[in-house]
């Protein structure tokens, strides 16, 4: 549970460092030169950060977000399923995806080409922050979550 530990950390000190309200987490991301879909999970600016940044360590397959948490999708070393691991979005964080969605922060927005629903739809970043972690793998090989201990 250590290595959990420890990528939870870091994970959360990457959260906490976007900024300490909504509008400098997009100053942040913008920054950055980070451009999101609005109510994708995978697709949305703070997703593509995380993604990017946790890219170089191996155990992270992907990584999703919902209105409260980021999802990651691990992986062991040879190969096999190590489950997911849910984080906790800080309040500018959770501030920021809302008005993410909402449209507030056209600085980090990538436009859609079409008029059809963002990925994500539905399902996406609109349901509330007591409805959990984002929507989960509907694969038949899908692991459970593992939330670890702070």
């Amino acid at each position: 549970m250590g290595e959990l530990r420890d990528i939870k950390r870091r994970v959360g000190d990457l959260l906490e460092g976007l900024g300490r309200d909504p509008d400098e987490v997009a100053g942040t991301l913008e920054a950055a030169g980070v451009h999101g879909v609005p109510r994708s999970n995978s697709s949305c600016a703070v997703a593509l950060y995380a993604a990017a940044v946790m890219r170089a360590d191996p155990r992270i397959t992907s990584v999703s977000v919902g209105p409260c948490t980021l999802l990651l999708t691990l992986v062991h070393p040879d190969g096999r399923s190590g489950g997911r691991l849910v984080v906790q979005l800080p309040k500018p964080v959770r501030g920021f995806v809302d008005g993410f969605d909402a449209g507030r922060y056209p600085s980090v927005l990538r436009l859609q080409v079409g008029d059809g629903p963002a990925p994500g739809g539905p399902g996406g970043h609109a349901a509330s922050c007591t409805d959990g972690p984002p929507p989960a793998d509907p694969s038949p090989d899908a692991t459970p979550v593992v939330t670890a201990a702070t």
